[in-house]
């Protein structure tokens, strides 16, 4: 739950030096925020009392973990002032509507008394957030604005820095991000891009991957990672899966191989990695590019190292719902040659080097300055909100387990530390994923499947020659597994529900 801290609330807890109000108020069940313009108010009633740099540092100590809310100047504008209610309080209420906040948290909770607005005293917020826990009715499969709280600030910074620079076409945002990227994936070289799947397209590219090519790579994964190779102008050679992790099957992969193969493109699909040993001898011995599809796995792991530095290419996305996601469509690639690094950025806008002489055809790849600046944003909470995600899934595991499912459900299986979960899969046997899934929706359960379709058998690629039956494994998966909500601000009350949810029906 999101509240927004009254001034009052604030100014009581400095002066009385008890901060319990703002200390729950740190807290991803129970996030404060405090609204921008109340500051200077705040801070005019602190100075009455206390030095004017000992108010300001009483300040920003109460606010340490508290978002500030801050309203456009059109809501401003827009809230009329009136007789009855100091403007502040009105600004409040425009906050609490704008920010989908849960209420006010106010020494005077009769002031709001006819806004309709949630308003309570600071005493009242442990009996409030019980309340909540004990009447869980839903279950969504993302909640990206729970996040704000930890970010929004940050993000304001760093995009307020953008668009005042007026620097939005890559620049140092773009360096810095690119940088920051290639540390955490352990590699010296990261290249940002428009999305995923231009990362992919990029990648093929300049391994120099086009027609007479094949690329051998998973049938059972998002449709982006085959549309690539397909637009580099190579043909894409399907394998299938690996029934316990998703992932392409070695022995197949190693039995795709032809005169013709080019690449192969693994996909960490759901945030565990692909057993890449085995991958990465066959490619050596046969002379191929090795290009990760880890659009799912930023974090994860293969034997301590990171996705993204176990083939000649990684290709991140950053799409909203990422374990690190953008505002909108953004992605990367990393590399630890720097003459690739240096073709992919010259790749990138358009082969262009120096200004107007092309040497090469590339494409529009650029990533947005402003989505650097978000992700620069984000990029700090990363590996808190992994640890959340793998927490989640241990938890649905014993949960399930609890249960006594796990005789109709499959649950996912971590080979290689350290599965980032993307999304927690589990497998329903006898064919009543579909039902299921049905329910849990009519009981507001959030689910989805990824993906009821194998690459193989999509209309696109009827020219390929593949049928029903040509990749059983892919097959067989597509028909019974479902996602389940694993999010970072997936609560264990939330999970509880669920699991209580798919008891009712499955039993």
């Amino acid at each position: 739950m999101q509240f927004l801290l009254h001034h009052n609330v604030i100014i009581q807890a400095i002066t009385s030096n008890d901060h319990t109000t703002l200390e729950q108020c740190r807290d991803k069940n129970s996030a404060g925020w405090v609204l921008s313009n109340s500051l200077a108010a705040i801070h005019s009633e602190l100075s009455q009392s206390l030095k004017m740099d000992k108010a300001h540092s009483a300040l920003k100590k109460a606010l340490q973990g508290i978002a500030v809310a801050s309203l456009p100047g059109i809501d401003i504008l827009e809230t009329p002032p009136s007789a009855t209610m100091d403007y502040l309080d009105s600004l409040a209420i425009r906050a609490v509507e704008t920010f989908k906040f849960d209420g006010i948290i106010t020494l005077k909770p009769e002031a709001f008394a006819e806004s309709g607005i949630r308003a309570f005293q600071p005493d009242a917020l442990p009996q409030v957030l019980k309340e909540s826990r004990t009447k869980v009715d839903r279950v969504p499969l993302l909640n990206i604005p729970a996040t704000y709280p930890q970010i929004w600030n940050a993000v304001e910074q760093e995009m307020s820095e953008v668009v005042r620079s007026g620097y939005f076409i890559l620049g140092p945002k773009v360096a810095e991000l690119e940088k920051q990227v290639a540390a955490y994936c352990q590699v010296p070289y990261a290249v940002g891009v428009s999305s995923g799947t231009d990362a992919l397209l990029l990648a093929l590219m300049a391994a120099d991957i086009g027609p007479g090519d094949e690329v051998i790579t998973s049938t059972y994964t998002f449709f982006a990672t085959a549309g690539s190779i397909v637009r580099s102008g190579a043909k894409p050679v399907f394998v299938d899966i690996d029934p316990v992790t998703f992932n392409m099957d070695i022995e197949k992969t190693k039995a795709a191989i032809t005169s013709k193969t080019k690449a192969i493109m693994p996909v960490h699909l759901y945030g565990q990695c692909v057993d890449m040993t085995p991958l990465q001898d066959m490619a050596k011995k046969h002379k191929l590019v090795v290009i990760e599809d880890a659009c799912q796995a930023i974090g994860s792991e293969f034997k301590g190292q990171r996705a993204g530095g176990l083939g000649d290419f990684g290709c991140f996305s950053f799409f909203p719902t990422k374990n690190l996601g953008g505002f909108g469509d953004a992605g990367m690639v990393t590399t630890r040659s720097k003459e690739l690094y240096e073709k992919m950025k010259v790749l990138r806008v358009h082969g262009m080097e120096p200004k107007y002489y092309h040497k090469m055809v590339g494409g529009n790849f650029r990533i947005d300055a402003l989505q650097s600046a978000i992700l620069l944003a984000k990029l700090p909470h990363l590996e808190g909100w992994v640890d959340d995600r793998r927490n989640n899934a241990q938890n649905y595991n014993k949960l399930f387990q609890k249960s006594g499912l796990t005789d109709q459900l499959t649950l996912p299986k971590e080979v290689f530390p350290r599965h980032v979960y993307n999304q927690y899969i589990i497998r329903v046997a006898g064919e009543k994923r579909d039902a299921l899934r049905e329910y849990l929706n009519s009981q507001k359960v959030a689910c989805e499947i990824y993906y009821p379709v194998p690459l193989h058998i999509q209309d696109c690629f009827k020219d390929l020659g593949h049928k029903k039956g040509d990749f059983p494994e892919a097959e067989k998966a597509a028909a019974e597994t479902l996602a389940l909500p694993v999010a970072n601000e997936v609560t264990a009350e939330q999970q509880e529900y669920l699991v209580e949810k798919a008891k009712s029906f499955l039993s």
